[in-house]
This record gives C-alpha cells, structure tokens and sequence, in this order.
C-alpha cells in the first residue's frame, strides 16, 4: 500500500481510521514519501533513520509535522490559527530535499473556518509537499476539502479495483449522468459486485473529484483519470456547482453502508442524487 500511494500524483490523502494503529499507518506513510532510497519506505536511508530516530514518531525529522486537536475551550478542536502555522510552514523550503509531510489527527475536529484556509494550499500546494488527513469520520470534512483530496479507508488495506471493473464503474457513472440508465436499474450493478463496495466508493470519488478538479480549474491536465478527462470534463461543466452535492452523496452512502443501513435503499438514493 505505502509504495503505491507514495508514486501517486496526489499531494493529499484523508485516511479513514482511528486510533494508535491508524496513526501508525498515517506516520509509515509520511515516511514513504521522505524515504530516498529505491523502496519507500526502506527504513535504512538517512531520512528513515531520522523519522525512526528517538520514539519513532518522526518528531525528530524536521520536515515532518503532526497537528493533533487543542483543547482551550470545551471541545477539542483544530482551529484557523493552527491551520495558518501549517501554511506558513508548508512555504517553507524543506531541509532534506524530500519535501514536507503534514498529518492531522482527528481532522474532522478542524473548525469549518481552518478548513477553508487548509483549502488555498490543497489547490496550490508547494512542491513535493504531501498532506494526510486522518479522520474516524470523513463526511464531517467540508466537501470543498474532500474534492481536493483522495481517500483511503485503512480498514481496507488500499485495494484499488482492477482495470475492467473501473471501466464498468465509470461507464455507470456516465450512464447515471447522461439519464440513458435509470437509478433503479442501475442499482443492480452494487449488487453483482458486492465483494468490492469499499473500491467502487473509491473509483466513484476518484472520478467526481477530478470532476471537482475540472469545474474549479478547468484545466484537464489536472485531471488525474487522463483516459476519461475529455467525458470528465464534458460532465464537469454540465453538473456545476452540484458536484460537490454528489461527492458528498457518495461519502455518506459508504457511511450508511458501514452502518448496515438498508444497502438497496442506500445505493438508490446515491444513483438518484448523482442523476440529479
């Protein structure tokens, strides 16, 4: 998982877990993307050993930072002022010419001010400089934030879908978009492929986050699905502003999932909202 996602051209992650283990996660990732030798992370090159050094937390590697919750009032909470430290930070230039890695705990807890000023850097972050978020619970993030990010759910160890069920789950989406398959009809798809919900969740927000991407920039080189840009870009700019709807749709359609909410029910409502 760490290899894969370190080659990625994504500049920021929300991992889905909590606890010590999904920081632990979260932290071999961060040193994936410092390592310098051949197999990220080797654990033997200068930077691994720094990252490793003392507790093996990465607090003694200087392009390192975790940004955990403050308790000053009656909820824990990350706020704007803290968020504008990591932007002043992220300007930086990195020490050992591996860029920066910035991990928030609990993003979630970020106040929706600090959230739409981690946004300037999420649309033009600095080179080689990665963002991860850690959160229990991904659909309490802004949706402006989700579309700027990929995702990861730790649980599912980062399986990616293989290259025939990500065509059928893009043609779906098109289908869906375009009104030539009704959402009733197309909910049978979900459940012919019920083994692979957590991929399918994955490739749908993978496809609507470069949709994001489009309607914000308009750029189709920023498109990270560079064999459906021209489709991408085509819907991009007939769904609009409703995009982030849909994102959002697709976040809490898992979590209805995960809840054992009735699944026919939940993908339904899903397929109709990105129909519109």
């Amino acid at each position: 998982m760490t290899a894969d996602l370190v080659k990625s051209g994504l500049h920021a992650y929300i991992l889905k877990g909590d606890g010590e283990a999904a920081l632990q996660a979260a932290r071999r990732l961060a040193m994936g993307y410092l390592c310098t030798g051949e197999e990220a992370p080797c654990g033997h090159c200068p930077s691994c050993k720094l990252f490793l050094s003392g507790e093996g937390r990465g607090e003694n590697h200087p392009d390192y930072v975790e940004i955990a919750p403050s308790k000053k009032t009656a909820k824990a909470s990350i706020k704007k002022e803290r968020i504008e430290g990591v932007l002043k930070a992220a300007a930086m230039t990195d020490y050992g010419g591996g860029g920066k890695v910035f991990v928030f705990v609990d993003f979630d807890t970020t106040t929706v001010e600090g959230q739409n000023a981690l946004l300037k850097v999420l649309e033009e972050p600095p080179a080689k400089t990665r963002f991860l978020l850690l959160t229990a619970s991904p659909e309490k993030i802004l949706p402006t934030v989700r579309s700027r990010a990929g995702f990861l759910d730790l649980k599912s160890g980062g399986a990616t879908s293989d290259p025939e069920r990500r065509h059928r789950i893009y043609r779906l989406i098109e289908k869906v978009l375009s009104g030539q398959e009704e959402a009733f009809l197309a909910r049978s798809f979900f459940d012919e492929e019920k083994e692979h919900l957590s991929e399918i969740f994955d490739e749908m927000l993978a496809y609507f986050r470069d949709m994001a991407v489009y309607y914000e920039t308009g750029d189709e080189h920023a498109i990270k699905n560079k064999d459906y840009r021209v489709p991408i870009a085509r819907q991009s700019e007939a769904v609009g502003m409703r995009v982030y709807e849909i994102i959002d749709a697709i976040y809490r359609a898992r979590r209805y999932v995960e809840m054992n909410v009735n699944k026919s029910f939940a993908f339904e409502w899903l397929l109709i909202t990105i129909g519109g």
